[in-house]
């Protein structure tokens, strides 16, 4: 029996209306853990090379962790794993609050779900019971008026996963929304709304089994010991406090926070809007299941008479619509922010492609016939929340620009040198102009432009563990391949990132052992690590990516800042192709290809995956 799984994986085919329930092979949790290496072994496999992302034969799995479910503190999370309708590669998106942990108390580890429904509908979970109900009631609605009317009809203490009229309309950057919180990035949303599904609801109250209980509370003790006495994510922290709001005072002093759709990497001081600006207007804080920290937190402004609540804004979402949009009201921010919860979109994608579209506006790319008559300038409030429902419907202008920066730049002429995304992807907050090895980051990335695959912001601006010259590209290669497998980790056991601020690679291995009963080291999880990361390149590779798409927007290697602390930066492209192969080399991947030599697949036991 598999200690600390649920043991089971729900395979549920839309198309032939079939359910079938097949049990965790322990070899497979075993090399890949679950999460994100549960969904990547499981998209690898099943899913037909080059399929359309939209097409019913796309999977959309949802997988939780080892821990997940446990006492372990900030191991909430839950992925959905896909392929991406906005960048074609492949995608793993997270979401906190408690969806995870029904899932595993329903008795499953994953829910594959495939084909398309013949009309519109969600799945219910009620632990053995998986039944495909109608939702015609529900399609049309925001995401949480939606879950909220789920809720009510199934009177039982459940979760809810839906999405918005974005995901239903094919928003290719839709997002999966549940309970405040968004399986955010690359269009998850979109690929539901394809397969005519609004919403998956889970319940269940199946007991878990340790393996040894004595040891695994003894360690979950300490590690909530050593959450709470962390100066950043402790009791007395700033994420407890304001969660990642304060990042935006970092960037701006550091000369990382891009700016007018990356003109610059300082905001103007005028249009800067800081964390203090939003402290005002929080209410309370909130916290995933079992999670000590309680990151985020309820926030209440007033907009034209109007009382709008939000789960936020995160630092991503005041950069994007901030900064980037030259928008200077942050009251205006947080409406943005609960607009596309509302709709269900990604607000990094949703914000970048508007600051792109800002900037087509002023340089006569676009003009107000193409908009529908609005001043798409930047700075303009009433702009910027139009687009947004211009968007969402895919309405107008909103129509192309709901399709991601990538595509709408090969339709704009002239546009395409200031199209920010890496593989289609938009990028998040952190310029590269003035963090080096983030740019190594960014191109390397399994799902396109994202921090989250080894963001050097703690290592670059903060100093952590030790301080290193942002500015060089000297054993950046090194320190981005050291980075790159600890998330990998993270997002396969289901590890809050900020908790791993407090705790260690050890102290996941230790936890794992004692739940499960596997002799785990730390050596071993990196493995696995190393394993599921070259998986994923496995499957860009064979979608038909190449060394050349591990690269950055071109205004980042040829316009420089002209202001703040990283004027006249740019990230210069030979020191960048240096440091591309230097980790070609380092990572066992051929430096000319870009591909994992068939010695370090032998090595990680993958030669007979492909």
């Amino acid at each position: 029996m598999l200690k600390s799984y649920a043991g089971k994986i729900a395979w549920i085919d839309l198309s032939n209306k079939a359910i079938r329930i097949e049990a965790l092979d322990e070899q497979v949790a075993r090399k890949y853990l679950g999460g994100k290496g549960l969904g990547a072994y499981l998209l690898y496999k099943y899913l037909p090379a080059k399929t359309d992302p939209l097409d019913p034969k796309n999977l959309l799995v949802f997988a939780t962790g080892p821990l997940t479910g446990t006492l372990f503190p900030a191991v909430a999370r839950s992925a959905v794993v896909t392929k991406s309708p906005l960048t074609g590669t492949f995608l793993d998106s997270y979401s906190g609050a408690y969806l995870g942990p029904h899932l595993k108390y329903a008795g499953y580890d994953a829910m594959v779900i495939s084909g398309k429904a013949d009309r519109p509908s969600y799945v219910w979970i009620d632990e053995d019971k998986i039944t495909i109900k109608d939702a015609e009631d529900l399609w049309g609605l925001p995401c949480p008026r939606a879950e909220q009317l789920l809720k009510e009809e199934l009177g039982k203490s459940i979760s809810v996963a839906a999405i918005g009229p974005a995901g239903e309309k094919g928003v290719r950057f839709a997002n999966i929304f549940s309970q405040s919180r968004a399986y955010g990035r690359g269009g998850s949303g979109a690929v539901m709304g394809s397969k005519n599904v609004k919403a998956v609801a889970v319940s269940g109250n199946i007991k878990l089994a340790i393996d040894d209980i004595v040891r695994f509370k003894t360690i979950v003790r300490s590690c909530r010991q050593k959450i709470a006495a962390h100066p950043l994510v402790g009791k007395k922290g700033s994420f407890p406090r304001v969660g990642t709001m304060h990042t935006v005072d970092l960037t701006q002093e550091t000369g990382t926070l891009p700016s007018k759709n990356w003109q610059e990497n300082t905001s103007t001081q005028s249009v800067f809007v800081g964390s203090e600006d939003f402290e005002k207007f929080i209410v309370r804080p909130r916290a995933c299941f079992g999670c000590p920290i309680g990151c985020s937190r309820e926030t209440r402004v007033e907009v034209d008479g109007d009382e709008i609540i939000t789960e936020g804004p995160e630092y991503e979402t005041i950069y994007v619509f901030g900064a980037n949009c030259g928008i200077d009201d942050p009251q205006v921010i947080v409406a943005a922010d609960q607009l596309c919860d509302e709709y269900g979109m990604d607000t990094i994608s949703c914000g970048g492609v508007i600051g792109f579209a800002m900037e087509c506006f002023e340089k006569g790319l676009l003009s107000e016939t193409d908009t529908g008559g609005l001043s798409l300038q930047f700075g303009n409030k009433h702009a910027l929340v139009e687009m947004i429902h211009r968007i969402g419907k895919r309405e107008g202008i909103g129509r192309l620009l709901s399709e991601g920066v990538k595509r709408a730049a090969t339709k704009i002429k002239g546009s395409e040198s200031f199209a920010i995304h890496v593989k289609g992807l938009e990028l998040p907050g952190y310029d590269p102009r003035g963090m080096k090895g983030q740019a190594l980051t960014y191109a390397l990335s399994d799902r396109g432009g994202c921090h989250l695959r080894s963001n050097t912001l703690r290592t670059e601006l903060m100093g952590l563990p030790v301080a290193l010259d942002r500015y060089s590209y000297e054993n950046k290669a090194e320190m981005v391949r050291e980075l790159q497998l600890r998330p990998v980790i993270f997002n396969s056991v289901m590890a809050c990132f900020f908790s791993t601020f407090a705790l260690t690679i050890e102290d996941y291995a230790e936890a794992i052992s004692a739940a499960t009963g596997w002799p785990l080291t730390p050596e071993k999880l990196l493995l696995i690590a190393e394993r599921i990361w070259n998986l994923t390149r496995l499957f860009n590779v064979r979608e038909g990516f190449q060394k050349a798409d591990d690269t950055l927007p071109e205004r980042l290697f040829t316009r420089a800042s002209s202001k703040g602390p990283s004027k006249g930066e740019v990230v210069d492209r030979a020191s960048f192709e240096k440091m591309r192969e230097t980790y070609y080399r380092i990572a066992g991947w051929d430096p000319q290809s870009g591909i994992p030599t068939e010695a370090k697949l032998r090595e990680l036991d993958l030669d007979k995956q492909i």
